[in-house]
């Protein structure tokens, strides 16, 4: 496989991961904001938010670093 190929896909993975993390960061506070209501329902669902953001982000990290690893190990 080309480096410049291999450079676009570790280019394109590195800005997947920084906009996940900004929105994860986003969707983190207004789940907090929801958190702190009074309301049992709202807390509920901030909390399987929270969760799912969580998720979603490991997910993301994950990748990069899997993808990190396999460019180490190949040589590439």
């Amino acid at each position: 496989m080309p480096s410049g190929v291999v450079n676009i896909i570790i280019a394109c993975l590195n800005f997947v991961t920084t906009i996940s993390g900004a929105y994860a960061a986003l969707k983190l506070s207004i789940y907090g904001i929801a958190y702190m209501q009074k309301n049992p329902q709202k807390i509920q669902e901030a909390k399987d938010g929270m969760v799912n953001v969580a998720i979603g982000l490991a997910v993301c990290i994950s990748s990069l670093s899997i993808s990190q690893w396999l460019q180490g190990n190949l040589k590439f």
